[in-house]
């Protein structure tokens, strides 16, 4: 695969990689996407995962990868260590606002799973929060009535339902809690929900400068609505086909779709193109 014009292979200092739609499809990571990694962290760029999933879940599949530690996940909200579970920085949503949130999102009746500490908790176990809990591999914890069951910040909210609905939602929340919470779509059947400020780029900074990175030397590859902030974030944005249409609009540049192997082919490019620079 030819490298796409602007993208300089011996001028990058790490890789963001989201996971769902991008190396992990349908809740099972693509076994060319170990390879590819591989491949391109022995010329030098160390991978780091950066995922709307929960801090357990995403190191599962970094350990999977063998990507670089730390994560970024929760949408940029924690960044940890994989390799010993320490929490480096969290970001919560106040739980004032959340139990003003959630009220609403009680109004619209659809499911919705409250995610604190590395636990997500539920006022009812149902068909979408088991789907949740097979995509996560976490158990599901029912506390009932979830407004008044919540007591302290919470790291998000995941929205979950038919597609339309999330999007109608989501168009209804923003306008009321905008200011005070972030809110996007990660998969067209999840909206997320998120303290203020709190976004994929946030959390990717963080972990640059612990590893040392230069921002405008770092790529980014996404697919979703809640990877914008992300590919804004990096001096060079992918932007994986069949994503979100503003995702695709403002990436420096777009791979072939998941179903392509787009993202492994992207990666195993610019190893090969890293090698033949040494």
């Amino acid at each position: 695969m030819p490298l796409p014009e602007g993208l300089n292979p011996g001028a990058i200092d790490g890789v963001f990689v989201d996971l769902d739609g991008t190396v992990v499809h349908e809740a099972e990571l693509l076994p060319s996407a170990v390879r590819a990694v591989a491949e391109l962290q022995a010329t030098g760029v160390p991978v780091v995962v950066a995922t709307g999933r929960m801090f357990i879940s995403a190191c599962r599949f970094a350990t999977l990868l063998d990507a670089a530690d730390p994560v970024v996940c929760f949408q940029g909200a924690l960044v940890g260590r994989r390799s010993t579970g320490e929490v480096l920085h969290h970001e919560q949503l106040e739980a004032e606002p959340a139990r003003e949130i959630l009220a609403a999102i009680a109004e619209s009746g659809e499911h919705v799973n409250v995610m604190t500490s590395d636990a997500f908790y539920v006022a009812e176990d149902n068909a979408e929060a088991q789907r949740y809990a097979q995509s996560a591999r976490v158990p599901v914890n029912v506390v009932g009535n979830l407004a008044a069951w919540l007591d302290q910040p919470v790291t998000k909210l995941v929205v979950s339902g038919e597609p339309a609905r999330m999007d109608a939602l989501r168009d209804h929340l923003v306008p009321l809690f905008g200011d005070r919470a972030f809110i996007a779509k990660s998969l067209p059947f999840y909206l997320e929900v998120a303290a203020p400020g709190v976004h994929k780029g946030v959390g990717c900074q963080v972990v640059a400068d612990l590893l040392g990175f230069e921002r405008e030397r770092c790529v980014a590859i996404g697919d979703g609505e809640n990877d914008l902030e992300l590919l804004d974030w990096a001096g060079f944005g992918i932007a994986v086909g069949e994503g979100h249409p503003e995702l695709l609009r403002r990436a420096d540049w777009v791979a072939p779709s998941i179903h392509d192997d787009g993202v492994p082919r992207v990666l195993a490019a610019i190893a090969a193109a890293r090698r033949a620079l040494a």
